[in-house]
């Protein structure tokens, strides 16, 4: 009887539970270095609540922006989260803001649907505005299942006439979640 009831937990782990297991993220900083005169990302990591960080903010876009700019990716990782980062070897497509928003908008909606004043798919160039971003959690749904634990660090670059012009870096903590707590 012992024997059939260990595998009954054995099965009703597999099952049920395992499957439900998976990562959680928190936004660590967010920082831009260059570019403000073309986009000016007044963003910040704050602390929703006691558990959560959200990102919050307004992104101005200063000028007509259409895909002479070419941004490209760097992303690094830092096992450990003590801020001792390994360049990782996969990226982002390199592709102007236009081609990057109609992409956002056919591949992962629901990363942006919550931006208000956000550009349409078919908009280009991009139009001077002002986009809203208001207690915005870590985009679990468009994370790669592959991703381990630690610190992410994405670096996005923006380069017009082999210059960069625009750079800015988010960071990200990615944790396993157990469902505990």
């Amino acid at each position: 009887m012992l024997i059939s009831y260990r595998w009954w937990l054995l099965f009703l782990t597999t099952s049920y539970v395992l499957p439900g297991l998976g990562m959680k993220g928190s936004f660590e900083r967010f920082e831009q270095f260059l570019g403000q005169e073309y986009i000016d990302f007044d963003l910040r990591v704050r602390k929703f609540n006691r558990t959560t960080t959200t990102l919050n903010g307004t992104i101005y876009i200063n000028e007509l922006i259409d895909d002479t700019i070419q941004f490209s990716s760097n992303i690094f990782l830092s096992r450990l989260g003590n801020q001792q980062f390994q360049h990782y070897p996969m990226h982002l497509p390199t592709q102007g803001l236009c081609e990057m928003i109609q992409h956002v908008h056919d591949e992962y909606t629901s990363a942006i649907e919550d931006i208000v004043n956000m550009p349409s798919a078919s908009e280009c160039p991009i139009s001077k505005r002002a986009m809203h971003i208001r207690d915005k959690l870590v985009p679990m749904d468009v994370i790669p299942d592959s991703l381990s634990s630690g610190l992410w660090k994405l670096v996005i670059s923006g380069e017009l006439n082999d210059t960069i012009v625009i750079r800015f870096m988010v960071s990200a903590r990615l944790s396993d979640d157990y469902g505990f707590g």
